[in-house]
């Protein structure tokens, strides 16, 4: 039988089963990412009227202190700094938003992610030239959000993330407190706020619950150690072990799909959890995994069908999406 007919017939078999529909939290990753570039104040906009559950907003500092939402410390690969500032480079050739200030930074446009070499890493998606989006802050970010769920009588969550807390404090700024400022302002640091806090850094995590006396909810993101994230020890995190003591500080984490799926099992056409996850619901820890493109599946998936595989046997409470529209589609059918 082939994986992708296995795969359907075994969702089939699980949603007919289910008596009643489950939750399913959508989360808007960087705005509407798959449509405009990310994180710009247009993109969260949209994201907005496409109504998910959340919409992420990642956080680094400017020189002058203030929260901006960008998803990497670097800025070459969605702005055009290199064009506007291009003597200002450190010693690797790369622009960091910490060494501007949010006026200058003000001044650079969002393009979409690019390459090293230029090209777009999604070629697909917004092409237009014309059109000036710009870097925003945290609160803007939080305001429009705020505002828009007034007059529409929604309430669409925020869902940050605290970006290279480590890196940040080595040049001397401590992001989580600032972080945990602005979102203060708005009263997002309780446990009733329809809000996620996230970070890559688990020693970070446990600052924020311990030190700095976060009370909101809190996900721990799951990386691969190679990617060099933080000097977390993400094999050791998903174990039974390492499940267990970030439950002691979080409400639920967010790992990357690929992390998800006993490839060993899809070798031989089945489909199956990794037996780690199970270590994430016996502590009894939300799962929001990363990310759901559907232009950049999982190989061997349709959308359809890699959606279902995580709500109907991976189990997992939601997804982060560049593309709403689609995840919104299958929820309703599937319920």
């Amino acid at each position: 039988m082939s994986l992708t007919r296995f795969i359907f017939i075994g969702c089939s078999a699980l949603v007919s089963s289910l008596s009643v529909a489950e939750p399913f939290d959508i989360i808007a990753h960087r705005g509407a990412s798959g449509f405009l570039p990310e994180h710009t104040l247009e993109a969260a906009t949209l994201a907005f009227a496409q109504r998910p559950d959340f919409i992420e907003q990642d956080v680094v500092i400017t020189k002058d202190g203030v929260p901006v939402v960008l998803h990497d410390i670097h800025l070459e690969t969605v702005t055009n700094v290199e064009d506007v500032y291009s003597d200002r480079a450190r010693d690797d050739g790369r622009f960091y938003a910490l060494d501007f200030t949010l006026a200058e930074l003000k001044r650079l446009r969002v393009h979409e992610r690019q390459n090293t070499d230029g090209s777009p890493v999604f070629p697909n998606r917004y092409q237009g030239t014309q059109a000036h989006f710009t870097i925003a802050t945290l609160a803007e970010h939080i305001e429009l959000i705020s505002q828009l769920n007034r007059q529409f009588d929604t309430d669409i969550g925020i869902y940050p993330e605290i970006k290279s807390p480590a890196w940040h404090r080595e040049q001397g700024v401590d992001i989580s407190k600032i972080v945990l400022a602005t979102l203060g302002d708005y009263g997002m640091t309780d446990k009733n706020a329809n809000s996620y806090l996230q970070c890559f850094d688990f020693a970070e995590v446990k600052r924020l619950r311990d030190e700095l006396g976060y009370q909101g909810n809190l996900v721990m993101l799951i990386a691969d150690n190679s990617w060099g994230e933080s000097a977390t020890d993400y094999t050791y995190l998903r174990t039974e072990a390492g499940m267990a003591e970030v439950s002691k500080y979080a409400d639920g984490i967010g790992p990357w799909l690929g992390q998800l799926l006993n490839t060993e099992a899809l070798k031989a056409g089945k489909v199956e959890a990794q037996p780690w996850l199970a270590f994430a619901q016996q502590n009894k820890l939300i799962i929001h995994p990363y990310t759901f493109r559907k232009d950049a599946l999982t190989p061997g998936f349709t959308s359809e069908q890699l959606l279902t595989t995580l709500k109907d046997i991976l189990a997992v409470d939601g997804v982060f999406t560049d593309q709403v529209p689609t995840v919104k589609t299958w929820r309703e059918k599937s319920n």
